[in-house]
């Protein structure tokens, strides 16, 4: 098949990748670079592309993955797709192009720049998606809903989605990501993505003082002075996670 090369739009969802590497296998098109939306600098003489997301596109590449490579390479991409880094697009397509020609044993290959670059990735949203899991501060409005600010390096809303869906499953919450402006709200049923540039003006239940004061009064309770280790402290929990964690809140403690 005769490849087109193009730069490569698309919704920038994870399902409109998907369907970027479907486009790149069954319509001939070859990404000279690939963009969300409009976030993409056209190269001069070459055509722009616009891949339309197709949730049955989307599934067919998303099982070719588990089937054809591995369900921990699936697990993988998905991961990478979320990290902080400029040049993910392109770089998990040659992971996935690599993945199909090699099957599964493609991450055996760490000599690979590209192979290597995908599992840095992806251990590295998948970490922090797990540590803010446990890292994530809600506090009860007056309308009932819990509200959670994180700041983190990764886009981990999806998988922070996921986790708190199936623990609060009959409670309404909203997780706001604040160096983004977006957040995931769950109203009990179902969650949604919307961006959220605006800072949260929150009126907070009657309550919530006292829990907050009973949660840093057993926080500061429960430590042992002598065996405070700041250093491992903050290896641990590094400090722009503490900005949203209530007993972190004073200027001593970070």
């Amino acid at each position: 098949m005769a490849r087109r090369e193009a730069d490569v739009l698309f919704d920038g969802t994870y399902e409109g990748f998907l369907c970027v590497v479907y486009a790149y296998y069954y319509e001939g098109i070859h990404p000279v670079s690939i963009g969300a939306d409009t976030m993409l600098q056209p190269t001069i003489m070459l055509d722009e592309f616009y891949v339309v997301t197709a949730y049955e596109k989307a599934r067919k590449v998303d099982a070719a993955l588990t089937e054809k490579i591995s369900p921990d390479a699936a697990r993988r991409v998905r991961y990478a797709f979320f990290a902080d880094a400029a040049d993910r697009y392109a770089v998990l397509l040659h992971y996935i192009v690599l993945g199909f020609k090699m099957g599964h044993v493609v991450d055996s290959y760490l000599q690979q720049d590209v192979v290597l670059r995908v599992h840095k990735l992806a251990r590295e949203v998948g970490g922090e998606a797990h540590r803010l899991t446990g890292f994530c501060r809600f506090a009860e409005t007056k309308q009932g809903i819990y509200y959670c600010a994180v700041t983190p390096k990764h886009f981990v809303l999806p998988f922070l989605a996921e986790h708190f869906t199936d623990r609060l499953m009959n409670q309404s919450w909203i997780i706001h990501d604040t160096r983004r402006g977006k957040a995931v709200v769950y109203d009990g049923e179902a969650y949604i993505f919307v961006d959220a540039t605006e800072a949260a003006n929150l009126e907070y239940a009657a309550n919530e003082g006292l829990v907050q004061d009973l949660w840093v009064m057993y926080f500061n309770t429960a430590a042992i002075e002598a065996r405070k280790n700041k250093k491992l402290h903050k290896k641990i929990l590094p400090l722009r996670y503490r900005w949203n964690m209530l007993e972190f809140a004073s200027e001593s403690a970070l």
